[in-house]
């Protein structure tokens, strides 16, 4: 088809869930999945992930059937994997992203999506090593454990669903 290979992997099929799925499975193992085909084979993947609930079992007659899984969410994770709206490796809905607290998703301008009416909100995952946020400047001195309750706060006020969010920091020089 006009796609190319398709790949599509489900996580949490019932019987098969676990805690934490998308922040320690689906996530990694996805980014994983797509570095290993462009390191060992010079393929170059995008991927979109989103949660919600599918029909997974077989469609099809009795001489020609497969197993699938069909649904909106599968319909938008096609959508976000094309490459005129996903020029990263991997994009998620807000579903993914209010789903887990252990991965930073850096916002990005929602997209039409086709089927939807309004503008879909996409994020791009920041794994660890990535992100800029708690790393502390050399030529700071002294203050790392102020850094690291800074980051907390913000980190926290990042992941809250409050849309108004404000950080005021007041200390003496030096």
């Amino acid at each position: 088809d006009d796609k190319g290979v398709v790949l599509i992997f489900t996580f949490g099929l019932r019987g098969s869930t676990f805690p934490n799925m998308i922040a320690h499975h689906a996530i990694p193992v996805t980014l994983s999945i797509c570095e290993s085909l462009l390191e060992e084979l010079g393929v170059k993947t995008t991927a979109g992930a989103t949660f919600g609930k599918v029909y997974c079992g077989v469609v099809g007659g009795s001489k020609r059937h497969e197993f699938a899984a069909l649904g909106p969410s599968v319909n938008l994770a096609a959508r976000l994997m094309s490459p005129k709206t996903n020029s990263g490796v991997i994009l998620v809905d807000k579903n993914v992203r209010l789903l887990t607290s252990q991965i930073f998703f850096k916002p990005l301008p929602a997209v039409k999506a086709k089927g939807y009416t309004e503008s879909v909100p996409i994020f791009e995952p920041v794994m660890a090593g990535e992100n800029e946020w708690g790393q502390t400047k050399t030529n700071i001195v002294g203050r790392e454990t102020e850094i690291k309750e800074i980051m907390r706060v913000a980190k926290d006020m990042a992941l809250s669903r409050i849309a108004s969010k404000f950080l005021f920091v007041s200390a003496a020089s030096g």
